[in-house]
């Protein structure tokens, strides 16, 4: 399985934000954001549990449920990531889940800042609107 680097340049889709924004309003869309940034170190850690107790399915399950909240997040990069962590847990390849997990760090701290700027969810709502 190759490894595709992270986009610098798209850590968070502003236009997948900005219709969930559209669609739910900037506050729920906020409080979103919150609750990701929250679970964020929970995320890593039952990543890292599953991998240390070799438990393929607690790492497929918690791989999905990240893949999930990236894809709503508009993270793409990140949603990737968790799709080919999947498949390591589910091929017990047990070398490249490390692996993934270290780069699914990376692109969560990096997707944190770019979510936790202030008005991030207003400028993407702006920019939803203006592509409409």
């Amino acid at each position: 399985m190759e490894l595709q680097p992270i986009s610098p340049d798209a850590v968070v889709c502003a236009q997948t934000l900005g219709k969930l924004c559209a669609e739910l309003g900037p506050e729920s869309v906020n409080e979103f954001i919150s609750q990701f940034r929250s679970l964020w170190p929970t995320r890593i850690g039952r990543l890292n549990k599953a991998i240390a107790d070799n438990d393929r399915a607690a790492g497929e399950d918690s791989a999905l449920s990240l893949k999930s909240a990236a894809t709503m997040v508009g993270a793409h990069d990140l949603a990737t990531l968790a799709v080919q962590l999947q498949a390591a847990f589910r091929t017990d390849n047990q070398a490249l889940q490390g692996s993934l997990v270290g780069r699914i760090e990376g692109a969560g701290n990096a997707i944190l800042a770019e979510l936790t700027k202030p008005g991030f969810p207003e400028h993407a709502l702006d920019m939803y609107r203006r592509s409409a």
